[in-house]
């Protein structure tokens, strides 16, 4: 099939399975790659993301998914199948052990965000300060993508992000309605209308420079006080 064949084909993909099927396919037949593609990235490069724990997530009431930019594959990855790349033990690890975070506390900060949206019957107190079993079910129920499958450098190339998002528009919305989230959380900036009625928060890893990193009204951490803390006001905003 060529490109565009390919396109139509995945309008009507009913599963991850098969829409990821076709979105292989599609990077494989792109032409002119270069220009949606960071320099020693393969161009076979396909990151699998999707549910945390698919049971998890169909049975959940309240379904979250996250959506980011795209994972630092150039600067990590090793000798691996460029077409088998997953997150999932990103996350997997997580929910063995809440200390298998890295040093931003990214999946932390998103069971926290997961926990606070998926139980608006508890008080405001209650869903601030999930315990860590809590926050382990709060992210197994949840699903994640990258926008960019074939994955980044540890920064944007805009240009080449932007390019990438408008040849694949039509796989990205089409995961967005299969997974067909109850709310939106986008991770770091865009301003594709495809997110206009999301969540828009700090990325994850933001250093959050002369914000006011004080206070331990959520959790010890510092870090993880000062993004939730703005999370709370941008869901606040949201809600309004």
């Amino acid at each position: 099939m060529t490109f565009e064949e390919i396109i139509e084909e995945a309008k009507s993909a009913e599963t991850l399975e098969i829409l990821f099927s076709l979105w292989k396919q599609a990077h494989a037949a792109e032409q002119n790659y270069e220009k949606t593609t960071v320099p020693t990235i393969e161009k076979n490069s396909f990151i699998t993301d999707g549910y945390v724990s698919e049971a998890d997530y169909i049975k959940t009431p309240i379904k979250v998914l996250f959506v980011l930019r795209e994972a630092n594959i150039a600067t990590h990855r090793e000798a691996d199948d460029a077409e088998l790349r997953t997150h999932q033990n990103f996350y997997g690890d997580f929910l063995k052990d809440i200390n298998i975070d890295n040093p931003p506390k990214q999946k932390q900060k998103m069971a926290r965000m997961a926990y606070y949206l998926q139980h608006p019957e508890l008080s405001e107190e209650e869903r601030k300060k999930p315990d860590e079993t809590s926050m382990k079910k709060a992210l197994a129920s949840c699903a994640y993508m990258n926008i960019n499958k074939r994955g980044g450098d540890k920064k944007v190339n805009w240009h080449i992000f932007n390019k990438y998002y408008t040849t694949y528009e039509e796989f990205i919305k089409k995961e967005i309605s299969i997974l067909n989230p109850d709310i939106t959380v986008l991770i770091g900036k865009n301003n594709y209308s495809a997110f206009d009625n999301a969540i828009k928060v700090w990325h994850t890893a933001y250093p959050m420079p002369k914000k006011d990193k004080t206070g331990h009204e959520i959790c010890d951490n510092g870090n993880i006080n000062c993004y939730m803390r703005e999370f709370f006001l941008r869901v606040k905003k949201y809600e309004k």
